[in-house]
């Protein structure tokens, strides 16, 4: 479903239907009819895949009756019965009932009408077009099927063909088109439907499909592991083939009837049982008995099932884990166990309805099914308990997270002690170093004892007050330093005078001899 949501595209303006000169008039004074441009895209959706589908089964049809050398007397029969099959619908040849059919070609074909429903529902802007196109989507496939159980009805005369149940023909059909018809509008329409259900509901559309998937996917890891095991048994169930053709029949037959077989392995990973007519298969234990003699089958293993087969529960745990890791990536809070809980639901619906579509009658082998309802309960409790764990805790993280970042407190940079009598002092000596380079070095260091002083506050061991030092007074202090060579004195001028020296200190006064 995402390859179908990423791959719609939004149309043009000028393509709405409804809203050019072509718009149609009103049917019976009520709905407003489509216009032709979308009549014609209806006629597209109802007939082009139900078409292509027939001239496909009537060129695999053809082809097969020619390489077997057979008669074409029935080819009409035959076109009409694989129609059919490929709804699922159970076929009945010279009085055996073969209810088993392969998923393969509806899977394919429901894929193909969803694509078709999704690039037309883009054309689309009211809810009435839009249940108009799932109607055609519906109503094609019907008409065929009407016409493909006629010609079975016809042709049983002269081949030992039986009609099918005419209301199963029919729900089957409906039931395959309308799902497929439903997923592709929806996903073209997809932000419609998220606006229109809870959050907690649209963030779990996609975490089912993942795990949906993703168990699927392990049932297919088990089956090709198992049959590559199997594989001496494999080769001597194709070599029955007696030929080219017949090999390629077995090889093909295989192909169609394995993911009727993966749905079946994915079953028995959730601790329920698969029965192929007297053979049962489970993680807790094995029946064995007769197969048909089918190269696929040759993965179901032989004897009772070894002491570590449980620890293929494993792995619903985990899709469950990644479940709820998922929904809660998606949305926060509570919802997100609602959003495991309803994934967990929809991940069953549709295993339930796999495995009611893998199984049926195999003839004088008996019934091969899966119970459709334990499968789905089971997938729904695996994935709802380890869902709801990994969700709690990924909230239990998150909030601890939160609660780390709002306690912890703001680091400060450790304020520096300048002691200010080095700073004067360096000022008061400026005969160090260039004038140039002191006139910058007192600048700077006077910004600093501005910012770091104000900052801290030094206390002396003497008790006597600090006198916070400023820019204005640190300036003040450096005029003031500045020192003053004193012109040199003649020593024999002031020997033979007989006077002291002068010095630039202020003498004290005299006192009067008087």
């Amino acid at each position: 479903m995402s390859s179908l949501i990423d791959g719609t595209r939004s149309r043009p303006a000028s393509s709405r239907p409804g809203r050019g000169r072509t718009g149609g008039g009103r049917v019976g004074g009520g709905r407003p009819a489509p216009n032709p441009d979308l009549a014609r895209k209806l006629l597209t959706v109802a007939f082009r895949p139900s078409g292509l589908t027939m001239l496909l089964i009537a060129a695999v049809v053809v082809v097969t009756l020619v390489s077997a050398s057979s008669d074409l007397t029935g080819t009409f029969g035959a076109i009409a019965t694989t129609w059919l099959v490929i709804h699922q619908v159970p076929a009945t040849i010279s009085g055996v009932q073969l209810g088993v059919l392969p998923l393969l070609p509806t899977a394919v074909m429901m894929w193909v009408v969803a694509r078709r429903c999704a690039s037309t529902a883009v054309h689309t802007d009211s809810r009435d077009d839009t249940l108009r196109l799932v109607g055609a989507a519906v109503a094609g496939p019907l008409t065929i099927t009407a016409i493909a159980l006629a010609v079975v009805a016809d042709a049983s005369a002269a081949i030992p063909l039986s009609s099918p149940n005419t209301l199963a023909a029919f729900g089957w059909v409906a039931g395959i088109h309308l799902i497929a018809a439903s997923v592709g509008v929806a996903a073209a329409h997809w932000d419609r439907v998220v606006a229109e259900i809870p959050p907690w509901a649209s963030a779990a559309v996609r975490p089912a499909t993942a795990a949906s998937a993703a168990l699927l996917a392990a049932g297919a890891v088990a089956v090709v592991v198992s049959l590559l095991v199997s594989w001496s048994t494999v080769g001597d169930l194709l070599a029955r083939g007696n030929g080219f053709v017949g090999v390629l029949g077995l090889t093909v037959l295989s192909l169609l009837y394995l993911p009727n077989l993966v749905v079946g392995a994915a079953a028995v990973m959730t601790g329920s049982t698969a029965d192929f007519g007297n053979v049962s298969i489970s993680v807790f234990g094995n029946i064995g008995g007769d197969l048909p003699p089918l190269p696929l089958l040759g993965a179901i293993p032989e004897g009772v099932a070894g002491g570590i087969w449980p620890v293929l529960l494993i792995v619903p745990a985990a899709v469950g884990m990644m479940l709820g890791r998922d929904c809660a990536r998606r949305i926060a809070g509570q919802d997100s166990v609602l959003a495991v809980l309803t994934a967990a639901a929809g991940a069953g619906v549709v295993m339930a309805l796999l495995a009611l579509a893998a199984g049926g009658d195999l003839g004088q082998f008996g019934t091969v099914e899966v119970l459709w309802w334990g499968f789905g309960l089971l997938t729904f409790a695996w994935l709802g308990l380890f869902g709801t764990v990994s969700a709690l805790f990924a909230m239990w993280f998150s909030h601890r997270g939160h609660m780390k970042d709002e306690v912890a407190p703001p680091t400060a940079e450790p304020a520096r002690t300048v002691e200010p009598e080095l700073a004067i002092t360096a000022a008061a000596t400026p005969e160090d170093e260039d004038d140039e380079n002191t006139g910058e070095v007192l600048a700077q260091e006077s910004a600093v004892v501005v910012t770091k002083v104000v900052e801290a506050e030094i206390v002396e061991e003497s008790g006597e007050p600090v006198q916070v030092v400023t820019e204005e007074t640190v300036e003040i202090e450096v005029v003031d330093a500045e020192v003053v060579a004193a012109p040199e004195a003649d020593p024999t001028a002031d020997s033979a005078a007989g006077a002291e020296p002068e010095t630039d200190l202020p003498s004290k006064p005299q006192k009067s001899s008087d």
